[in-house]
């Protein structure tokens, strides 16, 4: 495929985005990434997609990601746009972008098997899987750079400069994610006799990440961007609903967008969800605020479809909401609406909730099971301290006097 035809490659693909419904700036931003492959290919004379090329641009996305060079949300969606592209080359036809899943490092068949084996024995929650699945992948990649083709001259020297090279080249977050997955490795290696040692004590040590504090808003601030909301449309009725949510229960947006007709009992005054990020049922008190909220919106603003889930678009087809980023979209409108700092980042009523629980006196174990947390330690982020709780932990220094230059 000569440069010409790289060009009505993307002409193609401009139209068949148009024809799938994307509007003219989102199908301008994803023909630039595509572009980015392209010139890849041209800049190496490839007539068409290399597999090694596009490998190559996957491994340096996920390198600037995590190097924090790049967010989350670009990494992702510049792997979303790249494989869409890439479906549309192979099949001519465009499809809703699916994020893609785990790493992209090209292993030597040895490896490979070993880190297949590895991530089919140990059961992991879909996430930490391709956490983990990144972790092995960069290792056994960093070995096969070393000059290693398996793992029979590798011992504990060749592990420790690995977790040297992590700490001088990656951001702490991620360095704790390898040191606690290659523990996993190690582990496994070990009992199915691959590694003379499990290497535990070495792996044992702590990597403090560092917390940043979230923000929370305060009482008048959750008052104002609930008055802010006009309850008298459609579109307030239903923003309303999915705010109560997040005040008063602390709901994820992704369960949120999940929450079903049949979840909510209005005789017993509960809502029962499985939650989506622990797989855990988690039963909430339906409020009568809330439970009003709700009603209005299912009663009065609700289209009339077959659909069990609460919450739906505001437009024909009336579907089920796809995306947790809605839920954001509308915190945001309502923050900006409120005269508040816009922010998409719907999970601060959640912090703001448990904040506000724990620091009134509610013992955490309760804040914990209202939060729907398997582990007391994840609520614990929750506790953010405001200048009220900074005044009590001030000492006075009224008896602290200086004489010669020293503190008595």
């Amino acid at each position: 495929m000569q440069e010409k035809s790289w060009e009505i490659l993307i002409e193609r693909y401009h139209s068949a985005l148009a024809e799938y419904g994307l509007k003219c700036g989102t199908r301008l931003e994803i023909i630039n990434r595509a572009n980015v492959i392209i010139h890849r290919h041209i800049n190496q004379a490839k007539e068409q997609l290399d597999g090694e090329i596009i490998s190559d641009y996957f491994t340096e996305l996920s390198e600037r990601y995590y190097s924090e060079e790049i967010t989350k949300k670009r990494w992702q969606a510049m792997r979303r746009e790249t494989e869409r592209f890439i479906n549309f080359v192979q099949t001519g036809e465009v499809k809703r972008a699916v994020s893609l899943k785990g790493s992209r490092y090209e292993l030597l068949p040895e490896f490979e098997q070993i880190a297949s084996t590895f991530l089919e024995s140990v059961e992991f929650h879909p996430n930490p899987r391709n956490d983990a699945r990144w972790a092995v992948h960069k290792y056994f990649s960093w070995l096969a750079e070393q000059g290693y083709k398996d793992l029979h001259d590798v011992k504990a020297i060749q592990l420790q400069m690995f977790l040297v090279y992590c700490t001088e080249n990656l951001a702490l977050g991620s360095v704790h994610n390898i040191k606690l997955y290659l523990s996993k490795l190690y582990s496994f290696l070990y009992e199915s006799k691959l590694s003379e040692s499990s290497y535990q004590t070495l792996l044992s040590y702590t990597v403090n990440r560092g917390t940043k504090i979230q923000p929370t808003l305060q009482k008048d601030e959750i008052s104002a961007m609930l008055d802010s909301i006009d309850r008298y449309t459609i579109r307030g009725k239903r923003a309303y609903g999915v705010m109560m949510l997040g005040v008063m229960l602390g709901l994820r947006a992704c369960d949120i967008i999940n929450l079903k007709l049949s979840d909510i009992d209005w005789i017993n005054g509960e809502i029962k969800i499985l939650q989506l990020k622990t797989s855990e049922t988690v039963v909430l008190p339906l409020t009568q605020s809330l439970g009003e909220a709700l009603k209005d919106y299912i009663l009065n603003a609700r289209p009339k479809t077959k659909s069990n889930h609460v919450f739906l678009k505001l437009n024909a087809p009336f579907e089920s909401l796809k995306s947790a980023v809605t839920i954001g979209e509308i915190y945001y409108n309502c923050c900006k609406a409120a005269g508040l700092p816009a922010s998409k980042r719907f999970h601060t009523l959640r912090r703001t909730l448990g904040t506000s629980m724990v620091t009134s006196g509610i013992n955490i174990n309760t804040v914990a099971q209202v939060l729907g947390h398997t582990d007391v330690d994840s609520t614990k982020k929750y506790i953010a301290l405001n200048s009220e709780h900074l005044k009590l932990c001030a000492l006075p220094f009224d008896d602290i006097t200086s004489t010669g230059g020293e503190v008595k």
